[in-house]
């Protein structure tokens, strides 16, 4: 069965939220060759809404010269998880999961023969995911700074985890491999 691996940056106050204000000074060397090592193992992108749509307007534009897993995203299957229907036709490959039965059909996703499946971002997915019991993998690179503000990874719901391993980078970002427990 493929597994469901998600990846997210986390400041030192737990915020997931827009790291692009304030952990992209981190996402270098070490770090972002760990980020990129997650989609070394999968073939297939999923995707939550919001993200989707930054994304969609942002990645058909770049090569992996410029962003390491450019070329990636834009050749991958990509599957947007949604409530409220939206238009995906945008990026190539790009497909809907959607209605009543979305457990279903990413549990069915999961079955298909295949490498992982990839989420990058997408905080609101990822925590229905384990809310679900459908992720297999946590890694959360937890940079050195106090964000301040900003959503956080809980969403009133105890999931207990299980940590893997740790590894620290020369920027002082620490990786952090958790895998959720039986509940």
């Amino acid at each position: 069965m493929r597994k469901i691996v998600a990846g997210l940056f986390m400041s030192l106050d737990g915020v997931v939220e827009g790291p692009e204000k304030w952990g992209m000074p981190y996402n270098t060397g070490e770090a972002a060759e760990a980020v990129t090592r997650l989609f070394d193992d999968a073939n297939t992108a999923l995707l939550g809404c919001g993200t989707y749509e930054m994304w969609s307007q942002f990645f058909p534009h770049v090569t992996s010269e410029q962003v390491p897993t450019a070329d990636w995203l834009n050749a991958a299957p990509k599957y947007v998880v949604t409530s409220t229907p939206t238009d995906v036709g945008q990026w190539q490959g790009s497909r809907l999961i959607t209605g009543d039965d979305i457990a279903g059909q990413i549990q069915a996703l999961k079955q298909q023969p295949g490498g992982n499946i990839n989420v990058g971002g997408s905080i609101t997915l990822v925590q229905w995911l384990m809310g679900n019991g459908l992720l297999d993998d946590l890694y959360l690179q937890i940079a050195p700074v106090i964000a301040g503000t900003g959503r956080t990874l809980a969403d009133g719901e105890q999931i207990p985890m299980n940590l893997v391993g740790t590894r620290s980078f020369t920027n002082g970002v620490i990786e952090a491999h958790y895998t959720p427990l039986p509940r």
